[in-house]
């Protein structure tokens, strides 16, 4: 006799235990109540109770994607153009006409960061860099001008994609407080400003809310291009046509 089949009388009820390892079903016959229950694999499940029975089948899978599709079409958080470029949205590399490379792209931040300061200073004569030397152990500032006539200081960290993750947004958001706090007590006879300018936006309108909501303990300090350059009293103020161009020239001349 099979051990692994084994048949047993309890006051004339039969009951069957198969083989663990058998993919068969186990029926069990209880007071004329009968229950099947298929293999954990199969997609159906088949329930009899008293005589009735309730048959689930799966779902269709092209019903599925619809429903799918239909959810994701309401979503507002969208972006409807990101599949046509296959960039990243919130990266400066959106508005460049050719691909580039993960090095190009940290080039041509730098070369915006720089550039952004030179046209600063071109606008508003009365500012004065006074961005000190990286040093070791210090940490730097991207950019940092002195209005001596109204006695001003504008601070400012230059990101070319805000869209941080978690540690990093949270860590940028501390460095720019932490150098806020040390610029207060240096120029304590001084308006201290700062900024965290995503410069892939040319208005701050433009910053996606839960990008926003990554730098919340400094959110009123995160503008775009156009909101720095007004507060540095820059009569320079960009569309989205010319902001484009705009990046695109410094591209073809810095890459």
């Amino acid at each position: 006799m099979d051990n692994a089949n084994i048949l047993e009388d309890y006051d004339d009820d039969i009951k069957i235990n198969p083989p663990p390892n058998r993919k068969s079903r186990l029926i069990c016959e209880e007071d004329d109540d009968i229950i099947i229950k298929p293999s954990p694999n199969r997609k159906s499940r088949l329930l009899c109770e008293d005589n009735t029975q309730e048959v689930e089948e799966p779902q269709d899978d092209k019903e599925i994607m619809s429903k799918l599709i239909d959810i994701y079409n309401k979503n507002k958080y969208r972006y409807s153009n990101m599949k046509d470029t296959g960039k990243d949205y919130n990266s400066i590399s959106f508005l460049v006409n050719r691909p580039l490379s993960q090095s190009q792209c940290i080039k041509l931040g730098i070369n915006l960061e720089k550039y952004l300061l030179d046209i600063i200073m071109d606008y508003n004569p009365n500012l004065t860099n006074i961005k000190p030397d990286n040093k070791n152990g210090k940490k730097e500032k991207d950019h940092l001008f002195m209005d001596k006539n109204n006695k001003i200081i504008y601070y400012a960290e230059i990101k070319s994609n805000l869209n941080l993750d978690t540690e990093k947004s949270k860590e940028t958001a501390n460095k720019c407080l932490t150098i806020l706090k040390e610029l207060q007590t240096t120029y304590i006879d001084c308006t201290v400003n700062m900024f965290l300018v995503g410069i892939r936006h040319y208005t701050k309108d433009l910053i996606p809310r839960n990008i926003m909501n990554k730098y919340d303990n400094i959110k009123m300090h995160v503008v775009g291009v156009n909101e720095y350059l007004s507060n540095l009293n820059c009569n320079l103020q960009f569309n989205n046509d010319n902001y484009v161009k705009f990046i695109n020239i410094v591209v073809d001349k810095c890459l």
